[in-house]
């Protein structure tokens, strides 16, 4: 190449390159790799400050600070480290052997940081030639270590005679031959060769197992990681003068003491040496001055090439008619063949027919105008069958003054980079079993409809779906069941989707339509609404999962017109209108209206409200008395009220489910139990109110506290009131759910001396297996049945089979609500003698029910 053409190509290179006007390489960014170091010196060690050091610790921090990496160290010993690199617990373990059983749970890269063996050193005075030598020797040995099993395998197998001198480490088998205690020590030859000189010791010719020594890496570490490490070692070996050098030279032994030159000899040599120079430059500069430039030429062309061949970019020369004149290392490897063999081609050589077509026309272009054009290509290589996305920036390039100029091109490929920028953005914005858009780009949607401009006054409208039993399925056909439902699902409602609309994945089993543009009347928009609602339930019910379950969903919709709606508050009437259509049963839909807004912002004031009624004292017990066939009182129902000071009585129909809903029934439920055992404490003192029970209405939520046991016990003994007169009523729902648990903890509490009584009976769906199995001293029927016991031949049949079947489970049978002498005559006739109502009297306070007596 023409000396004066280089040299421009060189400039406009550099300049393209350095001022950053042609290439825009992608850097990886900085990451934090988390470092096993054990110890083994002169190897790898820990410095006090717990940084790697030693030979492979000192290379992996040089690494480190080229290529940008943070070093976190983890101190641990060998066999820990290399399970806690397998777990991917740490990221790189240094000084490790390459094996086939290792190589198939960690990574390696592929160029050795170091090839190591072991080796025999010798005291002076000792003569060791090979391993028959050993004879009658005693050898020092790091106990467990490699080179102990290998010697005392060797040594058996040739039946030699050695006396082993066991030591912890290669410092102390070093010293223990430097004190005379053994004649011979092994140990890996860098240890040897950095501190034998210390102990006065020196190498024998006996080497034996060679091994390559790696960075091991976790399998969940990126194997550019790896791939970086083979890049700078590679380098770093190819310079006598690098890093990878002065690091071996640094942890060697150090050089002997050499002997001083005389001062004449000294003078001497620089004179000759002086007067040699001189002729040779006089003699070079007379008669080589053209292989100089010859050469100087040759330099410049290797110096570019360097650079061109180091850029992680394509860079390439094109002739006039476009046949490659140049190409660096990064498009002989895109092309898979050697320069030589490109220069001279034209792109259809490499590239299919339309991608060398719409080359041809950009290069044309460029060379035509004389302009420098920045493109993004997409070209696809023959034999290949993915599509290449490129960067490019061509520029004509003069090479030679009064010629057609030439072309020039840097294109960085940023393929891999745009595959990661679409999984990423995948897995950002959109559900992964699905395929759905996920609840953030839902979110970004909605509030770019609710952002909508005033003067678009047209409705739009969400739907929040939800899988009625959804939970079902999972329990009994499993999950993977589950997900297929949860797919098909998605596929139905995509494809009776309208435009200007999105459906995407919520929650678990919750899907959210989002109709962006309806009609601009709200009846119109109600009515187109509804009907493709009714079309998702009529699609929802004709899905069969594989055991053909019965399919159906929920739909709570809430219209808006975009001004004047924040995100959060659409999605929260529109489910508010998903409560109601499963509070109808489900399989239906329900539009949004201010009175269900009303209703739940009442509630929420009212929960606020019951977080302070406990310790504001506004809650209070009253008291029921229960009361036998002969009139005598048997004991009482402990009720909790609630007094507000505003809103004045709350029935408790409306505050213990809330109670119950948001976890305040717990210290609610322990203050109503805590109440009952002092009242049966001060009950106990007086003969004439002992032998009352009270009986205490305890919820589900709290029975199945894993500490509900322990903490009743704890007040009984703690208030001193007797366990057997203390009634726990449970309801038939908290029997049937986890029966073998609800018994376990009744048994422990029937241990105690308390009883149970089943309340509301014949209102749930009680199981008469379970009934039989627990421990159940009353059965109470629930007022439901006893309001029309006289006028109601069903009520009255199934008032007389629960007596019948109470008696014949041993069970006293508690009629509630009964208020007037005739229910309490039938109910004698038909053999209940327990009864609870107005009839012998409202719920009272305690100090009034004292008054009665």
């Amino acid at each position: 190449m023409h000396k004066k053409g280089v040299c421009s190509l060189l400039r406009l290179v550099l300049r393209t390159l350095l001022l950053g006007g042609c290439l825009a390489p992608f850097q990886l960014m900085a990451e934090t790799l988390t470092v096993g170091v054990y110890h083994n010196p002169p190897k790898l060690f820990a410095d006090d400050e717990g940084r790697p050091r030693g030979v492979l610790g000192d290379l992996l921090q040089e690494i480190a600070k080229e290529e940008q990496w943070q070093l976190e160290s983890y101190q641990c010993d060998f066999q820990h480290c290399l399970t806690l690199l397998k777990q991917g617990d740490i990221d790189v373990l240094p000084d490790v052997a390459w094996s086939e059983s290792r190589a198939g749970d960690i990574a390696f890269h592929e160029e050795p940081v170091l090839h190591s063996w072991s080796q025999l050193y010798q005291r002076e005075g000792v003569e060791i030639e090979a391993i028959f030598d050993l004879e009658q020797r005693r050898v020092a040995v790091v106990s467990g270590s490699v080179q102990q099993r290998y010697l005392a395998s060797v040594t058996e197998r040739f039946d030699i005679n050695v006396t082993w001198l066991p030591v912890n480490s290669f410092a102390k088998g070093f010293q223990a031959v430097a004190d005379g205690e053994a004649d011979i020590v092994a140990a890996n030859h860098l240890f040897g060769d950095w501190r034998a000189h210390d102990y006065g010791l020196r190498a024998t010719p006996v080497i034996f197992q060679p091994v390559r020594l790696f960075y091991a890496a976790s399998p969940q570490l990126s194997e550019e990681v790896l791939s970086r490490i083979d890049d700078v070692l590679r380098r770093w070996k190819q310079d006598n003068g690098s890093i990878y050098y002065e690091t071996l030279s640094l942890w060697r032994a150090n050089p002997k003491p050499h002997q001083a030159i005389p001062t004449w000899l000294w003078w001497s040599v620089s004179l000759l040496f002086l007067l040699l120079l001189l002729a040779l430059l006089v003699n070079f500069l007379l008669k080589r001055r053209m292989k100089i430039n010859r050469e100087q030429l040759n330099t410049n062309e290797a110096l570019l090439s360097t650079i061109l061949d180091s850029v992680d970019a394509y860079i390439y020369i094109k002739s006039p008619s476009l046949k490659y004149r140049y190409v660096n290392r990064k498009i002989s490897e895109l092309f898979n063949c050697p320069a030589k063999d490109i220069i001279g081609k034209r792109d259809d050589d490499f590239f299919d027919e339309v991608s060398t077509a719409a080359v041809k026309a950009i290069d044309q272009k460029v060379l035509e105008t004389g302009t420098k054009m920045t493109v993004e290509e997409h070209h696809k290589l023959q034999g290949e069958e993915h599509v290449r996305t490129f960067l490019s920036i061509k520029m004509p390039l003069t090479m030679v003054a009064g010629e057609a100029p030439c072309l020039c091109g840097v294109s960085t490929e940023l393929t891999e980079y745009l595959e990661m920028q679409t999984k990423t953005h995948r897995l950002a914005f959109y559900d992964a079993l699905t395929g759905l858009p996920n609840r953030r780009l839902l979110m970004e949607s909605l509030a770019e409809v609710t952002e909508q401009d005033s003067h678009l006054s047209r409705y739009s409208a969400v739907f929040i779906l939800d899988l009625d039993s959804f939970r079902l399925v999972n329990d009994i056909q499993g999950h993977e069941s589950g997900d297929q439902l949860l797919i098909k699902v998605a596929d139905q409602l995509q494809q009776q989707l309208p435009q200007e609309a999105m459906v995407a994945r919520f929650s678990s089993d919750e899907f959210v339509v989002l109709l962006k543009v309806l009609d601009e009347q709200q009846g119109d928009a109600t009515h187109r609404a509804e009907r493709l609602a009714r079309q998702f339930l009529e699609t929802i019910t004709k899905l069969r999962n594989d055991r053909a379950l019965p399919v159906s969903a929920s739909i709570g919709i809430s219209l808006f017109e975009g001004t004047g709606q924040s995100v959060n508050s659409v999605l929260q009437q529109a489910d508010m209108a998903l409560q109601q259509a499963k509070a109808a049963g489900g399989n239906t839909l329900r539009f949004f209206n201010m009175d269900m807004q009303i209703s739940v912002l009442e509630r929420a004031s009212l929960e606020g409200d019951l977080h302070q009624a406990l310790e504001r004292n506004e809650l209070s017990l009253h008291y029921q008395v229960q009361v036998d066939h002969h009139g005598a009182t048997t004991g009482v129902e402990a009720l909790l009220r609630w007094y507000h000071p505003q809103r004045g009585w709350v029935s408790p129909a409306t505050f213990i489910p809330l109670a119950e809903e948001n976890g305040l029934i717990l210290p609610i439920g322990h203050w109503v139990l805590k109440s009952a055992c002092e009242q049966l404490a001060k009950w106990a003192e007086h003969p004439a109110y002992s032998s009352l029970t009270i009986s205490v209405n305890v919820s589900s939520v709290q029975f199945q506290q894993p500490e509900f046991v322990r903490n009743l016990e704890g007040l009984l003994a703690h208030t001193q009131a007797p366990p057997g007169r203390l009634v726990l009523e449970v309801t038939e729902s908290l029997l049937m759910n986890e029966p073998a648990r609800v018994r376990s903890t009744m048994l422990k509490l029937r241990a105690q001396g308390i009883r149970f009584a089943l309340d509301d009976f014949g209102t749930g769906y009680s199981s008469l297996s379970y009934l039989k199995r627990l421990p159940l001293d009353e059965l109470k029927i629930d007022q439901s049945f006893i309001r029309e016991l006289l006028t109601d031949k069903t009520d009255a049949a199934i008032v007389d089979t629960t007596i019948l079947l109470a008696v014949s489970l041993g069970l006293t049978v508690v009629a509630e609500g009964v208020e007037k002498k005739e229910q309490l005559d039938w109910l004698k006739g038909h053999g209940c003698y327990r009864y609870q109502g107005y009839l012998f009297g409202r719920p009272t306070p305690i100090e009034y029910l004292f008054e009665a007596y």
